[in-house]
């Protein structure tokens, strides 16, 4: 669990670090938008991960369906 949240952490400060240099060199409302973007995605990359994870629980658990 903690590596998932880690890596949940590491994407979405990418998006951060992406919407800090956009604001330098676009107007701010294209920058939020291409950090709604990057969030949403990443939200969604790490999404498809968690059926991956339920299996390691149900095995370090030990539940079988």
């Amino acid at each position: 669990m903690a590596d998932f949240q880690e890596k949940m952490n590491r994407s979405l400060m990418v998006c951060q670090d992406k919407f800090e240099a956009a604001k330098l060199q676009k107007n701010k409302s294209d920058a939020i938008k291409d950090m709604e973007s990057c969030v949403d995605q990443s939200v969604q990359d790490n999404i498809k991960t968690l059926p991956h994870l339920v299996g390691k629980f149900k095995v370090s658990l030990g539940i079988t369906e």
